[in-house]
């Protein structure tokens, strides 16, 4: 499949994702820009209350359901809003005034931008967006070629359940992929819920889709908001800020070699959460009228709902990012209520907040229900300097990837230069403590054990590859107010054509710099989706993927296969939509059939067990992979009792490709008869 065949279906999840959030946010009071980059995390919380509704209620989870239910949430919002405006005010008959209708009082939200600025946006944001899907688009072999990963294979095989099941809720609704539905854990599936709606059938040709809108579209988007609203009065900062984006690795590196597509989901709808908490909380501060400011929360708790509807982590991250806005903000209010007197309210409401900052990551740390998260072992790798500067330079995260980091001295150069105009200057200081704070936590994860504070980074499973995304997001703000003012410089004491000139230099740092670090992206991207290339080990070869797609026509629909998931038989429910025994490569709820078939599959011939607990699961068929790990597999001895079946007698071949083969199981039938 071609990338030009996914066009519709990537035009149809952009429309889905972007346009809901940003009709309610337009409800709300938002306009242009902020409201199409703060509608994903607004769309996506919505998602996941129609998941959770969709399930007990029967709806199946089809395009036509959701956006009906979409229809219907938007037109109860439309009605609560004109109830609102129609409300007469406590003082007399005035009436309020709608969030959607609000005229004139700009001293919290930017200006709009007008036609030729919005233009600039919109041909910045086109343009980071082309930089960064380039390396996914240019280097995978076709538009279904399947992300090979560990954690992939279970998402590709999520989104294959809620097709099939038309239910996706995070309460349970993965169960068909722990042992046979024996256990249902809350996973979030706000990805798997966007992803079973794109139209193409093929689920890889969806995930691949998504990668590159929920990825790099809804990033570049969301951070160009962003900048809008922190830099209220300026459209420089949005112009740049994604193209900066650009300049970056950490995120491709999560969404692609890492796998972790709700958590990357997560990093990607936070620029756009950040946006709507930047409005509320400067409306508070600016003791805006009731209407827009109620309006401008709302959002706000809707973006922050979007961001723990993609991965419960992302609440942290959020914190971590919004937490010094809000403290800042509940300061400024604390040092007025001294002013004035007010001393003993000020003193309490001074002491909850130390109190909220210093104990609640304590709290939640020893949560039962994040203890999977928090007990996560991971060694440390760096020494401390080390890992600065891994981070500061934005150095591929993951090893076999170094990268040079001088190619982005220029933009860590901004950053820094940002960070600093930000605390000279006392403006947009939270942004930099935001960064700081990130890129704190990251050290922490990346550097060596027994630093008694590391245990503050497993809330992001002490994994720099995590948290480095996050660092991103004030990185980038930094360096566009850093180069920002030196355009402004330039034209308060020379003229505009040398102005012209600085921001020609600046737009051309930053696109060179993008265009040099696409080799790298293009290494990493072709780690985890180009059998030839793959880093962590094969799973499938280019004729072995063929093969898959043979076996969509050669299989009865009844068939389920079994075989050792590393080797590539965990794909055929996303390639070729056949049935496995093991769809993921993790045991969490394995069944006692399962574990029996993992353990002893090789001695069937001589264990009558194995066909009993075959016959249990319902296997069929046989996928059988020779191939090891000094020929580039990926094999896992925890499966070795599944290698090597004997299929000399007892099985018949349906079609093989490279190293591997699938055969009918006929062994069990004919012990069944003698």
């Amino acid at each position: 499949m071609s990338w030009w065949q996914t066009v519709p279906d990537a035009a149809a999840l952009a429309l889905l994702v972007v346009a809901p959030g940003a009709v309610a946010l337009r409800l709300l009071g938002l306009r242009g820009l902020a409201a199409l980059a703060g509608g994903p995390p607004v769309t996506l919380a919505a998602l996941g209350v129609a998941s959770v509704l969709f399930a007990p209620l029967g709806i199946p989870w089809r395009a036509v359901t959701v956006l009906a239910f979409f229809a219907v949430v938007l037109a109860a919002l439309a009605a609560l809003v004109r109830l609102w405006a129609s409300t007469p005010s406590p003082g007399g008959p005035a009436r309020h005034r709608a969030p959607g209708r609000v005229r004139g009082d700009t001293r919290w939200y930017p200006h709009p931008l007008g036609a030729p600025r919005s233009l600039a946006v919109a041909a910045a944001v086109g343009a980071g967006f082309v930089l960064l899907t380039l390396p996914v688009a240019g280097t995978l072999p076709a538009a279904d070629t399947p992300l090979q990963q560990w954690d992939s294979i279970f998402h590709l095989n999520a989104v294959v359940v809620a097709r099939e099941t038309g239910v996706i809720t995070p309460l349970g609704g993965l169960a068909p992929l722990y042992g046979h539905g024996t256990l249902a854990p809350y996973y979030p599936t706000g990805w798997h819920a966007a992803v079973a709606l794109v139209p193409t059938a093929s689920v890889p040709a969806a995930t691949n889709v998504a990668i590159v809108v929920l990825g790099m579209g809804v990033w570049v988007l969301g951070l160009a908001g962003l900048a809008r609203e922190v830099f209220a009065r300026r459209t420089l900062p949005a112009v740049l800020a994604p193209l900066l984006a650009a300049t970056f690795v950490a995120l491709l590196v999560q969404i692609t070699a890492l796998a972790q597509l709700p958590n990357a989901l997560s990093t990607t709808v936070l620029p756009g959460a950040l946006l709507l908490t930047v409005r509320a909380v400067r409306g508070i501060r600016a003791r805006a009228e009731t209407a827009p400011l109620v309006g401008a929360v709302i959002a706000a708790l809707a973006g922050v709902a979007g961001v723990v509807v993609a991965h419960g982590s992302g609440l942290f991250s959020y914190a971590v990012l919004a937490g010094p806005l809000v403290v800042g903000a509940i300061g400024y209010a604390v040092v007025r209520l001294w002013r004035r007197g007010r001393r003993p309210l000020a003193a309490g409401v001074a002491a909850g907040v130390v109190l909220v900052v210093l104990g609640a990551p304590v709290v939640l740390a020893n949560l039962d229900a994040l203890s999977s998260v928090v007990g996560f072992e991971r060694a440390g790798s760096r020494s401390y300097p080390v890992a600065l500067r891994t981070l500061l330079l934005d150095q591929t995260l993951s090893r076999g990837f170094p990268g040079d980091g001088r190619q982005h001295v220029a933009i860590t150069a901004a950053t820094l230069a940002g960070a600093v105009l930000t605390l000279v200057r006392r403006r947009h200081r939270w942004v930099t403590v935001g960064y700081l704070l990130a890129v704190g936590l990251a050290v922490l994860a990346y550097g060596p054990e027994g630093n008694p504070l590391r245990w503050l980074a497993a809330f992001w499973y002490t994994q720099a590859g995590r948290i480095a995304p996050v660092a991103v997001v004030p990185a980038v703000l930094l360096a566009a107010y850093a180069f920002t003012e030196l355009v402004a410089a330039v034209r308060r004491h020379l003229n505009r054509p040398a102005a012209v000139g600085a921001l020609a230099g600046v737009l051309a740092v930053i696109i060179l710099t993008a265009v040099a670090r696409q080799p790298l992206q293009e290494r990493v991207v072709a780690s985890v989706f180009v059998p030839e290339k793959l880093a962590w080990g094969i799973m499938a070869t280019a004729g072995e993927l063929a093969m898959m797609d043979r076996l969509a026509e050669d299989l009865p629909e009844d068939a389920v296969v079994v075989g050792d998931p590393f080797n590539g038989s965990a794909l055929l429910p996303a390639v070729a939509g056949v049935d496995v025994v093991f769809p993921q490569l993790g045991t969490s709820g394995m069944s006692p059939p399962q574990r029996l078939i993992e353990e002893r599959l090789a001695q069937i011939h001589d264990d009558p067990a194995v066909c009993e607990a075959l016959s249990e699961v319902g296997a069929t068929h046989l996928y059988q992979d020779s191939a090891r790990r000094d020929e580039g597999a990926k094999v896992n001895e925890r499966t070795e009792g599944m290698w090597e079946v004997d299929v000399s007698t007892g099985f018949t071949e349906v079609d093989a490709a490279d190293d591997a083969a699938v055969y009918r199981i006929e062994v069990c039938e004919d012990a069944s008869t003698t």
